[in-house]
Protein backbone atom coordinates (compact mmCIF):
# COMPACT_ATOMS: atom_id res chain seq x y z
CA UNK A 1 0.00 0.00 0.00
CA UNK A 2 1.29 3.53 -1.15
CA UNK A 3 2.35 5.83 1.75
CA UNK A 4 0.91 9.24 2.15
CA UNK A 5 1.55 12.20 3.88
CA UNK A 6 -0.20 15.09 6.18
CA UNK A 7 -1.68 17.79 3.95
CA UNK A 8 0.03 21.05 4.97
CA UNK A 9 -2.45 23.63 4.28
CA UNK A 10 -4.84 23.62 7.44
CA UNK A 11 -2.35 21.65 9.49
CA UNK A 12 -0.68 24.64 11.36
CA UNK A 13 -3.95 26.03 12.67
CA UNK A 14 -5.04 22.69 14.44
CA UNK A 15 -1.50 23.36 16.76
CA UNK A 16 -2.54 25.05 20.22
CA UNK A 17 -1.02 28.38 21.65
CA UNK A 18 -0.65 27.82 25.23
CA UNK A 19 0.34 31.15 26.86
CA UNK A 20 1.60 30.38 30.43
CA UNK A 21 0.15 32.04 33.83
CA UNK A 22 3.58 32.83 34.77
CA UNK A 23 5.47 35.65 33.45
CA UNK A 24 8.70 36.51 33.02
CA UNK A 25 8.75 40.14 34.57
CA UNK A 26 10.79 42.99 35.27
CA UNK A 27 13.97 42.40 37.58
CA UNK A 28 14.30 44.92 40.76
CA UNK A 29 17.52 46.48 41.73
CA UNK A 30 18.48 46.52 45.30
CA UNK A 31 16.94 49.60 46.76
CA UNK A 32 18.77 50.53 49.65
CA UNK A 33 19.78 53.91 50.36
CA UNK A 34 16.93 55.59 51.63
CA UNK A 35 16.80 52.81 54.43
CA UNK A 36 20.54 53.31 55.34
CA UNK A 37 19.94 57.45 56.12
CA UNK A 38 18.63 58.80 59.70
CA UNK A 39 15.08 58.03 59.14
CA UNK A 40 14.58 58.77 63.41
CA UNK A 41 13.21 62.71 62.77
CA UNK A 42 10.37 61.10 61.33
CA UNK A 43 8.68 60.27 64.87
CA UNK A 44 9.01 64.15 65.48
CA UNK A 45 6.73 65.24 63.01
CA UNK A 46 2.64 65.27 63.64
CA UNK A 47 0.10 64.94 61.46
CA UNK A 48 -0.32 68.16 59.88
CA UNK A 49 3.21 69.19 59.45
CA UNK A 50 5.62 69.21 56.40
CA UNK A 51 8.99 69.56 57.96
CA UNK A 52 10.97 68.70 61.09
CA UNK A 53 13.47 71.64 62.47
CA UNK A 54 16.70 70.36 63.93
CA UNK A 55 18.42 72.16 66.24
CA UNK A 56 22.08 71.69 67.31
CA UNK A 57 24.48 72.13 71.08
CA UNK A 58 27.88 72.98 69.61
CA UNK A 59 31.14 72.36 71.85
CA UNK A 60 32.60 75.65 74.02
CA UNK A 61 35.92 75.58 72.56
CA UNK A 62 36.41 73.40 69.65
CA UNK A 63 39.24 71.25 69.76
CA UNK A 64 40.88 72.75 72.58
CA UNK A 65 40.61 72.13 76.80
CA UNK A 66 38.53 73.97 79.06
CA UNK A 67 39.26 76.60 81.21
CA UNK A 68 41.58 76.54 83.85
CA UNK A 69 42.43 78.54 87.11
CA UNK A 70 45.74 78.50 88.71
CA UNK A 71 46.05 77.06 91.93
CA UNK A 72 46.32 80.26 93.84
CA UNK A 73 43.95 82.28 96.36
CA UNK A 74 41.16 84.65 94.92
CA UNK A 75 40.71 82.56 91.68
CA UNK A 76 37.45 83.37 89.35
CA UNK A 77 35.16 81.92 86.49
CA UNK A 78 34.67 83.32 83.03
CA UNK A 79 31.86 82.11 81.53
CA UNK A 80 31.09 81.90 77.92
CA UNK A 81 27.68 81.87 76.37
CA UNK A 82 26.13 78.79 74.96
CA UNK A 83 27.38 77.86 71.67
CA UNK A 84 24.23 76.52 68.79
CA UNK A 85 24.39 74.74 65.79
CA UNK A 86 22.52 76.93 62.77
CA UNK A 87 19.31 74.92 62.50
CA UNK A 88 18.56 72.75 59.93
CA UNK A 89 14.77 72.42 57.78
CA UNK A 90 14.08 68.71 56.70
CA UNK A 91 11.35 68.84 54.79
CA UNK A 92 9.42 67.10 52.84
CA UNK A 93 9.18 68.64 49.49
CA UNK A 94 9.16 66.31 47.08
CA UNK A 95 5.63 64.24 45.69
CA UNK A 96 6.17 61.20 43.13
CA UNK A 97 3.42 59.14 42.30
CA UNK A 98 3.24 56.58 39.18
CA UNK A 99 -0.54 55.95 37.91
CA UNK A 100 -2.17 53.28 35.18
CA UNK A 101 -5.36 52.61 33.67
CA UNK A 102 -6.75 49.33 32.77
CA UNK A 103 -9.18 48.74 30.67
CA UNK A 104 -11.78 46.14 31.95
CA UNK A 105 -11.80 43.59 28.90
CA UNK A 106 -8.15 43.45 29.46
CA UNK A 107 -8.26 42.70 33.06
CA UNK A 108 -11.14 40.42 32.60
CA UNK A 109 -9.62 38.27 29.58
CA UNK A 110 -6.47 37.98 31.14
CA UNK A 111 -4.85 34.62 32.33
CA UNK A 112 -2.05 36.21 34.16
CA UNK A 113 -3.25 38.87 37.15
CA UNK A 114 -2.67 42.33 35.49
CA UNK A 115 -3.79 44.14 38.16
CA UNK A 116 -2.01 42.37 40.57
CA UNK A 117 1.38 42.92 38.87
CA UNK A 118 1.05 46.28 37.35
CA UNK A 119 0.18 47.60 41.14
CA UNK A 120 3.34 45.90 42.06
CA UNK A 121 5.40 47.27 39.31
CA UNK A 122 3.85 50.85 40.37
CA UNK A 123 5.16 50.69 43.70
CA UNK A 124 8.11 49.64 42.49
CA UNK A 125 8.78 52.76 40.67
CA UNK A 126 7.86 55.03 43.19
CA UNK A 127 10.35 53.21 45.50
CA UNK A 128 13.10 53.15 42.59
CA UNK A 129 12.78 57.00 42.43
CA UNK A 130 12.81 57.57 46.37
CA UNK A 131 16.17 55.49 46.04
CA UNK A 132 17.42 57.57 43.30
CA UNK A 133 17.15 61.00 45.32
CA UNK A 134 18.55 59.34 47.92
CA UNK A 135 21.58 57.86 45.69
CA UNK A 136 22.13 61.88 44.63
CA UNK A 137 23.37 62.57 48.45
CA UNK A 138 26.74 60.72 48.17
CA UNK A 139 28.44 62.90 45.47
CA UNK A 140 27.64 65.64 47.73
CA UNK A 141 29.75 64.92 50.60
CA UNK A 142 33.19 67.06 50.20
CA UNK A 143 35.48 63.97 51.63
CA UNK A 144 36.40 62.12 48.86
CA UNK A 145 39.10 59.05 47.98
CA UNK A 146 39.39 57.05 44.69
CA UNK A 147 39.20 58.14 41.04
CA UNK A 148 36.09 57.83 39.01
CA UNK A 149 35.97 54.52 36.30
CA UNK A 150 39.51 53.17 38.47
CA UNK A 151 38.44 50.22 41.11
CA UNK A 152 38.95 51.23 44.82
CA UNK A 153 42.25 49.75 46.76
CA UNK A 154 41.97 48.52 50.41
CA UNK A 155 43.92 52.09 51.64
CA UNK A 156 40.78 53.85 49.75
CA UNK A 157 38.68 51.58 52.07
CA UNK A 158 40.71 52.37 55.10
CA UNK A 159 41.10 56.27 54.48
CA UNK A 160 37.69 56.29 54.19
CA UNK A 161 37.16 54.93 57.72
CA UNK A 162 39.30 57.31 59.02
CA UNK A 163 37.56 60.39 57.61
CA UNK A 164 34.89 59.03 59.66
CA UNK A 165 36.83 58.21 62.71
CA UNK A 166 38.37 61.73 62.49
CA UNK A 167 34.91 63.06 62.41
CA UNK A 168 33.93 61.24 65.63
CA UNK A 169 31.07 59.13 64.14
CA UNK A 170 29.46 56.60 66.24
CA UNK A 171 30.20 53.29 64.82
CA UNK A 172 27.36 52.07 64.64
CA UNK A 173 25.46 52.40 61.51
CA UNK A 174 28.44 53.05 59.47
CA UNK A 175 27.83 51.37 55.74
CA UNK A 176 29.92 51.04 52.72
CA UNK A 177 27.57 51.03 49.39
CA UNK A 178 28.85 50.13 46.20
CA UNK A 179 27.98 49.09 42.69
CA UNK A 180 27.99 45.90 41.28
CA UNK A 181 31.03 46.63 38.88
CA UNK A 182 33.04 48.08 42.14
CA UNK A 183 31.67 44.64 44.01
CA UNK A 184 33.33 42.98 41.30
CA UNK A 185 36.58 44.92 42.12
CA UNK A 186 36.50 44.80 46.11
CA UNK A 187 36.26 40.70 45.32
CA UNK A 188 39.49 41.02 44.09
CA UNK A 189 40.97 42.04 46.86
CA UNK A 190 42.51 38.87 48.68
CA UNK A 191 41.85 40.43 52.80
CA UNK A 192 37.92 41.49 51.90
CA UNK A 193 37.24 38.18 50.10
CA UNK A 194 38.65 36.39 53.06
CA UNK A 195 36.21 37.97 55.83
CA UNK A 196 33.50 37.91 53.21
CA UNK A 197 33.76 34.40 53.54
CA UNK A 198 34.39 34.24 57.00
CA UNK A 199 30.83 35.83 57.04
CA UNK A 200 29.47 34.12 54.60
CA UNK A 201 29.62 30.59 56.62
CA UNK A 202 28.02 32.07 59.77
CA UNK A 203 30.09 34.07 61.50
CA UNK A 204 27.45 37.01 61.36
CA UNK A 205 23.90 37.32 61.95
CA UNK A 206 22.52 38.90 58.70
CA UNK A 207 18.89 39.26 60.11
CA UNK A 208 17.50 42.89 59.75
CA UNK A 209 19.90 43.38 56.94
CA UNK A 210 18.38 44.70 53.54
CA UNK A 211 18.83 42.94 50.47
CA UNK A 212 21.84 43.33 48.96
CA UNK A 213 24.13 43.26 52.53
CA UNK A 214 27.88 41.53 51.79
CA UNK A 215 29.48 41.49 54.93
CA UNK A 216 30.79 43.53 57.86
CA UNK A 217 34.28 44.65 57.12
CA UNK A 218 36.51 47.21 58.98
CA UNK A 219 32.93 47.78 61.21
CA UNK A 220 31.29 48.94 58.18
CA UNK A 221 28.39 47.00 56.59
CA UNK A 222 29.15 46.32 52.98
CA UNK A 223 26.46 46.54 50.58
CA UNK A 224 25.50 46.25 46.43
CA UNK A 225 23.09 48.23 45.13
CA UNK A 226 22.54 48.28 41.17
CA UNK A 227 21.35 51.76 41.68
CA UNK A 228 24.58 53.56 42.55
CA UNK A 229 24.54 56.98 40.59
CA UNK A 230 26.81 56.18 37.34
CA UNK A 231 27.70 53.79 34.48
CA UNK A 232 30.33 50.99 33.99
CA UNK A 233 32.04 53.80 31.23
CA UNK A 234 32.09 56.72 33.59
CA UNK A 235 32.58 54.87 37.03
CA UNK A 236 29.82 55.16 40.07
CA UNK A 237 29.47 57.22 42.89
CA UNK A 238 29.75 54.91 45.71
CA UNK A 239 29.81 56.01 48.99
CA UNK A 240 30.94 55.39 52.68
CA UNK A 241 28.97 56.96 55.52
CA UNK A 242 27.36 56.78 59.26
CA UNK A 243 23.39 56.92 59.43
CA UNK A 244 23.02 60.78 60.56
CA UNK A 245 25.25 61.66 57.44
CA UNK A 246 22.03 62.32 56.03
CA UNK A 247 18.35 62.57 57.52
CA UNK A 248 15.42 61.51 55.34
CA UNK A 249 12.00 62.67 56.01
CA UNK A 250 9.54 59.78 54.60
CA UNK A 251 5.94 60.66 55.19
CA UNK A 252 3.74 59.06 52.66
CA UNK A 253 6.09 55.53 51.65
CA UNK A 254 3.36 54.07 49.37
CA UNK A 255 -0.11 55.62 49.69
CA UNK A 256 -2.28 54.24 47.18
CA UNK A 257 -5.46 55.09 45.36
CA UNK A 258 -7.74 52.74 43.13
CA UNK A 259 -11.27 53.61 41.59
CA UNK A 260 -13.03 52.85 38.35
CA UNK A 261 -13.69 55.21 35.68
CA UNK A 262 -17.51 54.81 33.74
CA UNK A 263 -16.56 56.90 31.10
CA UNK A 264 -13.91 54.60 29.95
CA UNK A 265 -14.43 51.55 31.30
CA UNK A 266 -11.39 51.04 32.84
CA UNK A 267 -9.90 51.11 36.69
CA UNK A 268 -7.09 53.56 37.71
CA UNK A 269 -4.73 53.09 40.05
CA UNK A 270 -2.11 55.38 41.21
CA UNK A 271 0.72 55.14 44.25
CA UNK A 272 2.33 58.44 45.76
CA UNK A 273 4.97 59.06 47.74
CA UNK A 274 5.85 62.57 50.05
CA UNK A 275 9.36 62.50 51.43
CA UNK A 276 12.75 65.01 51.86
CA UNK A 277 16.36 64.66 52.67
CA UNK A 278 18.82 66.82 53.88
CA UNK A 279 22.19 66.58 54.82
CA UNK A 280 22.84 67.13 58.40
CA UNK A 281 26.43 66.17 58.72
CA UNK A 282 28.82 66.39 56.19
CA UNK A 283 32.09 65.02 57.61
CA UNK A 284 30.18 61.98 58.54
CA UNK A 285 30.41 60.48 54.60
CA UNK A 286 32.69 60.21 52.03
CA UNK A 287 32.42 60.00 47.87
CA UNK A 288 34.07 56.83 47.33
CA UNK A 289 35.30 57.17 43.37
CA UNK A 290 35.53 53.79 41.79
CA UNK A 291 33.62 51.56 39.25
Amino acid sequence: MALTTTSTSNVNSTFPQIYSHMTADYREANLIIANLFDRKYESDRTDSADRVLIHGVDRFQAETASQANSLSAGGSLTFDAANMIARISLIADTHVYQAFDLEYEADLFSNIGLMEKLTKAAGYSVAHRIDDDAAGFVDNFSQNVGTLAVGLVESDVKRGVQYLNDAFAPEEGRVLVFSAAEQMNLLGIERFVNRAYADSIGNVDKSGKFKGYQANILGLDWYMSQNVEGTNAAGHDNGMWQRDAVAALIVEEARTVMHYEIGTDSTRYAVHAIYGFIEVRDDHGVFMKGL
